[in-house]
């Protein structure tokens, strides 16, 4: 199992995952579509005609030989916005594959890939991770993964208040 840059080869997977994504009835849909998944992770990364507010970031997937087993984005900067809601790393595991592990594992990879790569555009030595107060498995990820609680803030998101979690996490 590793976190890969978005290659052709695991596009076939990702397409899978995108549908099994689809038909679930999770609000959040964090995959873009197969067609332009790989195009938008390059120019993110580079930072080439990203939306207005957003930041660059990597975005590598976890596989497993040739299947995509989830996502993770490597935020290179936080904004006011990310500070409150979202953090430096955001992550998903595809629907099929939840329950299994392989969320922590994604994440201890992720921090080591910032500690590797982008140390020098993290401030403080340290990321922080985010997520819904009541999204109890992704806590226990990031806690996991040395997550220490600071506090939890209210978020207008997608037309609704939302309690966040802000996790720091030690590179």
């Amino acid at each position: 199992m590793e976190l890969v840059y978005p290659q052709e080869k695991y596009l076939l997977s990702y397409s899978e995952a995108y549908a099994e994504e689809q038909a679930s009835d999770d609000p959040e849909k964090m995959l873009k579509e197969p067609e332009i998944a790989i195009e938008c992770a390059e120019n993110e990364r580079k930072g080439e005609g990203l939306p207005e507010g957003w930041v660059p970031a990597t975005t590598l997937w976890l596989v497993d030989g040739q299947k995509f087993i989830g996502r993770v984005n490597i935020r290179h900067w936080l904004t006011p916005h990310l500070m409150q809601f979202g953090g430096h790393i955001g992550y998903m595991i595809r629907p099929s594959e939840r329950g299994k592990g392989y969320g922590k594992l994604q994440l201890a990879l992720a921090l080591d890939y910032c500690r590797a790569h982008l140390r020098d555009t993290i401030d403080g030595g340290k990321v922080l991770v985010t997520c819904d107060d009541d999204n109890i498995r992704s806590a226990k990820v990031i806690k996991a993964n040395g997550g220490v609680l600071e506090n939890k803030v209210e978020n207008f998101e997608s037309g609704r208040t939302v309690l966040t979690r802000r996790y720091w996490i030690e590179l």
